[in-house]
């Protein structure tokens, strides 16, 4: 029987680091030979310094670093079987270097081919990212190992979440030089046996059209259909056990490593770190921590009589009553003051202060210009709570104060982002999520962007979804404070405040950091559905059904229309009647 020759990414390609002088396929990443012996070397390190890419956007710079640049950095790697497992799954930074991007990576596989004369191959996914905006841009690497050298190695970059800041539809391919190291040998141990944890907790991850049927047909359908259809990665459900999603699409064909994704959510980070980090800290303080005033725990706020007004739940519920784009109430519209681009803003004067307001916030990288900048803005005559306005600023300030009054609670060393990773996440089985921080020379200063900056999993937004539908509990622990929780993701009753914007079936409310999507069932009832939403087009629901929606995508946002958020609502709906 005749084997197929591997065509691309040979073993004299890599090891020569030449050879292939445009993207491949995808599918050149997996094993190309019928039976694929296993390849699992003694754990290493893997040294990349910093390297010009070939990329579509050659020589553009962001806050004065390079976007075709990958950045220098070690991965620590060990072998699992046919696993390939890094070390590190937390974000690589490489601040003194040019490159733009930080870089998170992810377990891939490793073997061998009978044509790779004895070296052992590996396949590598991983992450491009910036502390500045959430996106993810989404590669594989290709290289291959033998008695402690290692190729070039291979790598391309093929798809990504919505980026803001650098210019869409980044691509970028080419060879890096590599170097071997030893890693710790205590890390290694522990990392396998956490990785062996995490393996027993996934989900599997099967096609979504397993649910197709007579009832489901023009529901699965829609979801490849209108806007939204050609800027999707990837969408799905959650049943049960099961991760159910469409194929993740990419430039070069269907990513092959689907579970090693972590997606950037932007601001549907606001209810997956910052509303859970509230409900934990109701828990463990036995106060709601929304009743709280910012000036009481901002020392930028002093002296700013506005924010003694202003709760920490006023600023969850984007109702501080903060902003200078649209002083009337009418016509209402929780988009008045986001004004993001340059030429809508500029429209008026007061357009203009909101677009200044917003990007001094932005880009300040510490938390004390953060703080006075998102403080800085002036406000509306309204008094707060009475009038949604949306501003990723509040939702970070919620987040500052947050922090604060866990250390109140439990002393100055006490961490946010500590407290949600290690008594909420991991418990429920969220592995190796990523949180982006504010920059600081002193890292003690740091505090989590509770606006956006997450990176999760498709088996982590599952495990997400459970902890949300089980109301908070893990076992017979309840984490998260149950009365708030359920006040929030209630799907039977109205909340929140207005929006001006609506769905199909009547007005979206904003409430408790989440979108509340109207939602007349199938069989005529009515729904709320908590949507946590994100640039881009970045979508996760709990369903009333006990179902989790999910979609990831690169939605243009200079365009009036909008990606029909209750498609897979529909979907979950045919295929278990809410």
């Amino acid at each position: 029987m005749n084997e197929p020759k591997r065509a691309k990414l040979t073993a004299d390609q890599l090891l020569a680091g030449t050879g292939l002088d445009e993207k491949i396929e995808n599918s050149w990443f997996l094993p190309h030979s019928p039976e694929p012996a296993v390849g699992c070397p003694p754990p290493f390190s893997l040294v990349i310094r910093e390297t010009a890419m070939q990329c579509n956007h050659a020589a553009v710079e962001i806050n004065g670093k390079r976007i075709d640049r990958f950045p220098g950095v070690t991965l620590h790697l060990a072998g699992d079987g046919e696993d390939l497992v890094p070390l590190d799954r937390g974000l690589i930074r490489d601040a003194d270097g040019d490159s733009y991007w930080d870089l998170t990576v992810s377990p891939g596989k490793t073997w061998k081919e009978r044509g790779d004369r004895g070296w052992s191959r590996f396949a590598l996914p991983f992450q491009l990212s910036n502390i500045f905006e959430n996106d993810t841009h989404h590669g594989i690497a290709m290289f291959l190992y033998h008695s402690g050298q290692v190729s070039p190695v291979y790598f391309q970059v093929v798809a990504e979440t919505k980026p803001f800041l650098c210019p869409d539809g980044f691509q970028a391919r080419g060879y890096l030089a590599a170097a071997v190291d030893s890693p710790d040998p205590g890390a290694v141990q522990s990392a396998l046996q956490r990785y062996r944890q995490e393996k027993r907790c996934q989900h599997p991850i099967l096609p979504l059209e397993h649910w197709r049927s007579a009832r489901t047909r023009p529901y699965l359908d829609a979801i490849g259909q209108g806007f939204g259809s050609e800027t999707s990665l990837v969408s799905g459900l959650v049943v049960d056990d099961g991760i159910y999603a469409t194929p993740c699409h990419t430039v070069c064909g269907d990513y092959p490593y689907p579970r090693a994704m972590k997606f950037g959510i932007w601001s549907a980070t606001k209810t997956a770190f910052c509303t859970l980090a509230c409900l934990r800290l109701a828990r463990i303080s036995g106060e709601d921590p929304r009743q709280a005033v910012i000036s009481d725990l901002l020392p930028e706020a002093a002296g700013r009589s506005r924010w003694r007004e202003i709760t920490v739940g006023d600023c969850l519920n984007m109702a501080s009553s903060i902003g200078t784009a649209a002083p009337e109430r009418e016509p209402l519209d929780i988009f008045a003051d986001y004004l993001l681009e340059y030429e809508q803003a500029s429209e008026s004067e007061l357009g203009l202060e909101s677009y200044r307001h917003y990007f001094d916030w932005f880009l300040a990288p510490g938390q004390h210009e953060k703080n006075t900048a998102a403080l800085a803005c002036p406000g509306y005559p309204w008094p707060p709570g009475t009038i949604a306005r949306y501003r990723d600023q509040d939702l970070y300030i919620t987040g500052v104060a947050l922090d604060v009054m866990l250390k109140r609670l439990r002393g100055p060393d006490a961490r946010l982002w500590d407290m949600v990773r290690d008594e909420v996440y991991r418990p429920a089985g969220i592995f190796h999520a990523v949180k982006f921080h504010t920059l600081e020379s002193d890292p003690s200063k740091e505090v989590p962007l509770s606006d956006a900056g997450l990176l999760l999993t498709l088996d982590n937004i599952a495990r997400l979804g459970k902890l949300i539908l089980d109301r908070g509990r893990i076992g017979d622990r309840q984490v998260l404070d149950q009365r708030i929780l359920d006040e929030i993701f209630d799907h039977s009753r109205e909340k929140g405040l207005p929006t001006g914007t609506h769905t199909t079936d009547g007005e979206i409310h904003y409430h408790g950091g989440t979108w509340h999507l109207p939602y007349r069932s199938l069989s005529g009832k009515s729904y709320w559905i908590p949507t946590m939403r994100g640039y881009g087009g970045q979508l996760i629901q709990t369903l009333p059904n006990g179902t989790t929606a999910f979609r990831f995508g690169f939605d243009e946002g200079e365009t009036e229309e909008r990606y029909d958020a209750l498609k897979l609502a529909r979907l979950s709906d045919g295929i278990r009647p809410f």
